[in-house]
């Protein structure tokens, strides 16, 4: 029982479609806490050219304030999102690179972190 853990694959609405069962290691899965894990399902393109495809898997674990150069799950636009983030202390922006770079900077107040994206999981 504590050795894996069946972890929720949540779409861009937040709504549960699916379970992974994920290794816990020392109580943790990737260095979050076990419990709070989770996959979101790439609905779209829109990181292709950071080798994120439509349809990968990235296990998020929580973080709740920007890390720079690290992708992270982030709600904006009532949605939720995979983006990597650019951040000096005081600009954000949300990078995303489909056929090319596309940078949308947006204040940190606009965007609520859910964590950070430790691992991909693509189909073959």
């Amino acid at each position: 029982g504590g050795i894996v853990k069946r972890v929720p694959v949540m779409d861009e609405n937040g709504v549960a479609i699916d379970h992974v069962l994920t290794p816990i290691v020392g109580g943790k899965i990737e260095g979050g806490p076990a419990d709070k894990a989770l996959y979101f399902l790439m609905p779209d393109d829109s990181l292709r050219g950071f080798r994120v495809l439509k349809g990968d898997l990235l296990l998020t674990v929580p973080a709740h304030s920007p890390i720079d150069g690290a992708v992270m799950l982030v709600k904006w636009k009532q949605h939720c999102t995979a983006r990597k983030i650019k951040w000096d202390g005081k600009r954000l922006m949300l990078l995303s690179y489909d056929h090319e770079l596309d940078a949308e900077p947006v204040l940190p107040d606009e965007v609520q972190f859910v964590g950070r994206c430790a691992r991909l999981e693509a189909a073959l």
